[in-house]
């Protein structure tokens, strides 16, 4: 009795796992995250100015031709230049999928 258990837990624990998006940084069907952009963060100061740009990426997953289309810019600069930033110390980057349809990508940027 505790053989077959185990036999029908263990597909379902792997399926859940891999669901659930045990790679470094995306699941199979949802992501939500916020990571640092920047990496080198030594003697940064704290910012009290924070400013961000969003990029739109919608996919055609149906017919395997690789369409898809992409509103906005997420560049660094753009974005300092738009919110009157002169200096930007670092960054987080907010990714957001659904099913690698719809990704949504926000740079947030501080600086002063």
């Amino acid at each position: 009795m505790k053989l077959s258990i185990k036999i029908l837990i263990t597909p379902f624990v792997l399926f859940i796992l891999l669901l659930g998006g045990c790679s470094p940084l995306t699941g199979r069907i949802f992501t939500h995250i916020r990571v640092p952009y920047t990496q080198d963060l030594d003697n940064t100061p704290v910012p009290n100015i924070h400013a961000n740009g969003i990029i739109i990426h919608i996919e055609e997953p149906i017919s395997g031709y690789g369409l898809y289309t992409e509103f906005n810019s997420n560049a660094i600069g753009d974005i300092a230049k738009n919110n009157g930033l002169t200096k930007v110390f670092f960054a987080d980057i907010e990714i957001f999928d659904v099913l690698g349809i719809w990704h949504h990508e926000k740079l947030h940027i501080y600086g002063e």
